[in-house]
């Protein structure tokens, strides 16, 4: 017959287990019939005061960062400055600023007749806002009360008139 109390209670003194796993391990056993009452609230009791921080893991909480990672990494805005007010806008140069205003950044250029621009995103024309592939996506410009106004550039071209049109 198999000491089921003594395996677990060596895992146990390893002290190499993830206590929710460990725990519902106990568990089924118990459910099998495999240990008693009183082995399952032991069993219990010794794995939670063994655990080790260090062990412990948040599986969900895990997943999350490493898909807010690959999202960055597949989408690397944040090689990108943020827009400051009153600060010099080089042409050309990408910016990151919440323009939409729904509280996440968004990419800008400054692509005017000047090098360089000290004016507010939108005051002075040549402002645009880009897709993840820094292709223009829409003109920005401000109306009388400083709001912005975001004009989307049709990318796709008329198509030709046939002869006779």
């Amino acid at each position: 017959m198999i000491n089921y109390e003594g395996i677990i209670r060596t895992i146990i003194s390893g002290g190499s287990y993830v206590l929710d796993e460990l725990e519902g391990r106990i568990d089924a056993l118990w459910v099998e019939g495999k240990l008693t009452d009183a082995q399952r609230a032991e069993l219990k009791r010794l794995a939670a005061e063994g655990a080790r921080d260090s062990m412990q893991v948040d599986v969900i909480a895990k997943l999350a960062e490493m898909e807010t990672r690959i999202y960055n990494l597949e989408h690397p805005t944040d090689i990108y400055p943020v827009w400051q007010q009153g600060q010099t806008s080089e042409k050309g140069v990408v910016y990151r600023y919440d323009v939409t205003g729904d509280g996440e950044l968004d990419l800008v250029r400054y692509d005017g007749g000047r090098a360089s621009t000290s004016l507010s995103i939108g005051k002075i024309e040549g402002w645009h806002m880009l897709d993840r592939e820094l292709n223009i996506a829409a003109t920005i410009t401000r109306d009388a009360d400083g709001g912005y106004v975001i004009t989307p550039v049709n990318t796709e071209s008329e198509p030709e008139p046939e002869e006779g049109e």
